[in-house]
């Protein structure tokens, strides 16, 4: 796991508080992690190998389009989506 994603996801020691929870999800693939704060470029970028983040998928905050500088904050839901009907390989 790389150092970045484990600075992502590193949970708060049990009795203490879970500040900056953020909900992230990509097809089959949950998690929540204290990354209020962060943009949502910064989590893509954390996150794109671990999850096989496909670029060209969208960032939803709550449901919203948002834009990569979008700057997370606590109790968001980031998710990042393709469009029906997307392939996974290019038009010829």
């Amino acid at each position: 796991m790389s150092a970045q994603l484990k600075d992502l996801t590193r949970q708060r020691q049990v009795g203490q508080a879970r500040t900056g929870q953020v909900k992230i999800s990509y097809g089959v693939h949950n998690l929540e992690a204290a990354i209020a704060g962060k943009s949502v470029a910064e989590v893509r970028q954390a996150l794109k190998e671990p999850l096989n983040i496909d670029p060209r998928a969208l960032a939803l905050v709550n449901g919203q389009d948002v834009a990569a500088a979008y700057v997370l904050k606590q109790g968001d839901q980031l998710e990042f989506v393709r469009l029906a009907g997307e392939k996974g390989g290019n038009a010829s």
